[in-house]
């Protein structure tokens, strides 16, 4: 068989084709007395003239983006400080220093969250190539290639220091950015519906706010209506692929895991004073539930509790390892306007803004969220905006991209107190320097390229 054609299967199992795929060599197995036939090698640019394979083409670039979204909400979670570590090292756990929030004491970033990132990317950008050289039989194909090709480069950009593209040099990160860019407009001219243009406008948006094109992000944010939502599938049904369940939800679930808890973030007491549905957590049913499964090293429990297990308790945003993950949304445009206002020092402007959407949310506890009040300060307008982000993006995997481009702005990104739980936190602290002297603070909160890339890529250097 074509490897070509053999790769083109495998990524067939986001979609209904695969079923097509599925049915069709079901037939030849069953069909044990018919002849069949080897056609011998297929040319690889024949694929391009089969409806099956540009379909596949789209999957495939979707589905690779849905498990590395899957895994950084979990991963980038824990270096944010949006959740608190169990302790787990094993299955669903992490090392001591990533637990900490340290990833940067690994020369490597994650090597699976890469391999997936780029091969999303690079799938997408295949098939738009494929797509414009011979044709696509369905045009909203074309669309959706521009659209997945827009939103792998911009989860690459949010996440990795630098770039790599096509095992070309080290260049960067905001080149990512910039490709976005470029694929979000060919998407917005391809769109076939309102809420696809609606996708590829938001998209947009968030790679022009990365390169603090403020006026362009700001438009095209207005663009996007506030009920819009965009999501990533998370649907373990397909294929049976444990990469595509919602790992957030699964790394905390009662069984077999409960790796990490709410408990110490600032989401603890604020969803307690608050009732906001948006960073929901709830007691585990089962008494026996509510210590992580793990021990955390140098654990200090809050009384009565003694030993170093840490209390659990289960974010509610995701019910199911089934749930889709957010990418995108009309709420998160509005606080982009915001962002862009409070850069021009429109406090005013801004709070209306936050709280425009924020008012809206009606809370657990019974009517609607009170807005922020107005604050006396452009730090103090600074700090409302980037904790209403965190609670509107609160474990979508944003917030680690958020906290490294908010370095340098006013405002606090109001960071828990882990060190007063555990000395795992002074002992790989967030302040330390780099090598050669270089900051940590923007170098802890994107990784460096895969070990993957390294050892196949004799353009990228070793890291020590």
């Amino acid at each position: 068989m074509n490897t070509t054609w053999r790769n083109l299967m495998s990524m067939n199992k986001i979609g209904r084709p695969a079923l097509s795929i599925a049915a069709g060599l079901l037939g030849v197995v069953i069909c044990t007395s018919c002849e069949v036939s080897n056609p011998g090698p297929l040319a690889d640019d024949a694929l391009i003239e089969k409806p099956l394979s540009q379909q596949g083409l789209v999957n495939g670039a979707k589905e690779r983006l849905n498990q590395s979204v899957g895994w950084l909400t979990y991963s980038t979670a824990l270096i944010s400080r949006e959740i608190f570590p169990g302790g787990q090292t094993g299955s669903y756990g992490h090392t001591i220093s990533e637990q900490a929030g340290s990833h940067v004491w690994s020369a490597s970033g994650p090597n699976g969250e890469y391999n997936d990132s780029q091969q999303a990317r690079w799938i997408a950008e295949e098939a738009i190539r494929r797509f414009t050289d011979g044709g696509v039989t369905d045009k909203s194909l074309l669309f959706q290639a521009y659209n997945w090709a827009g939103y792998a480069n911009r989860v690459l950009g949010e996440n990795w220091c630098e770039s790599v593209i096509d095992g070309g040099p080290l260049e960067a990160g905001s080149k990512y950015f910039e490709r976005a860019v470029g694929h979000f407009t060919n998407a917005i001219a391809q769109a076939p519906t309102n809420n696809d243009r609606f996708a590829a406008y938001a998209g947009r948006a968030q790679a022009k706010m990365w390169l603090k094109d403020w006026v362009g992000a700001s438009a095209d944010a207005a663009q996007v209506p506030d009920n819009f939502v965009f999501l990533l599938e998370m649907d373990l049904s397909r294929g049976g692929d444990t990469d595509n369940r919602n790992h957030i939800f699964f790394a905390n679930n009662s069984s077999p895991y409960r790796s990490y808890t709410v408990r110490f973030t600032n989401m603890d007491q604020y969803y307690t004073d608050s009732g906001d549905p948006r960073v929901a957590w709830r007691e585990f049913t089962l008494t026996t539930d509510r210590l992580c499964v793990g021990s955390l090293s140098g654990f200090t429990p809050p009384p009565p509790l003694t030993g170093s297990r840490v209390p659990c308790t289960k974010q509610n945003k995701y019910k199911t390892e089934d749930d889709d993950i957010r990418v995108a949304s009309g709420r998160e445009m509005r606080l982009i306007e915001a962002e862009a206002l409070l850069e021009a020092g429109n406090i005013a402007g801004a709070m209306a803004k936050i709280n425009g959407i924020r008012t809206t949310v009606v809370s657990d506890k019974g009517g609607n969220l009170a807005a922020w009040p107005t604050p006396a300060t452009i730090a103090e307008a600074w700090t409302i905006l980037k904790r209403e982000r965190g609670i509107e993006t609160w474990l979508e995997g944003r917030r680690m991209g958020d906290q490294r481009r908010w370095i340098g702005t006013p405002g606090s990104d109001e960071l828990p107190n882990f060190a007063a739980r555990s000395g795992i936190f002074t002992q790989f602290p967030r302040g330390r320097e780099a090598e050669n002297g270089q900051p940590l603070g923007a170098r802890l909160l994107c990784y460096n390229i895969s070990n993957t890339e390294r050892n196949t890529n004799p353009n990228i250097p070793d890291v020590s």
